[in-house]
């Protein structure tokens, strides 16, 4: 089965966020159409970096307390981290798979 986004929620956003990898979060809705069209470009990603990168996702209707955290206004916001869980960019809307590929490459350099 191919690698896919992890969830990230008030329950394992403490173990896997800050932990000394690098993160990406992707703050989505149900509702948003935009968040549909680019969930399968972003489990690319989650496949392409596996091991160098989490790539999670947050449900912004399931966890707002992590959408407050990071100050995400709009969807989806994409919100990169270092290792120590400090925000390094934000970008909103990406518009495929190449957009977040760049985005991870200029703000981690990987």
């Amino acid at each position: 089965m191919a690698t896919k986004a992890t969830v990230i929620n008030v329950d394992n956003y403490q173990e896997l966020i800050g932990n000394g990898t690098p993160a990406i979060l992707d703050f989505w809705a149900t509702w948003c159409p935009h968040c549909k069209r680019i969930a399968p470009s972003y489990d690319k990603v989650a496949a392409d970096y596996e091991g160098k990168l989490i790539v999670g996702k947050v449900d912004t209707d399931e966890d707002p307390a992590i959408a407050q955290k990071y100050d995400v206004e709009y969807l989806p916001t994409f919100v990169l981290l270092d290792g120590e869980g400090n925000v390094v960019d934000k970008v909103v809307a990406p518009a495929n798979k190449a957009a977040i590929d760049e985005f991870i490459h200029n703000g981690l350099g990987i």
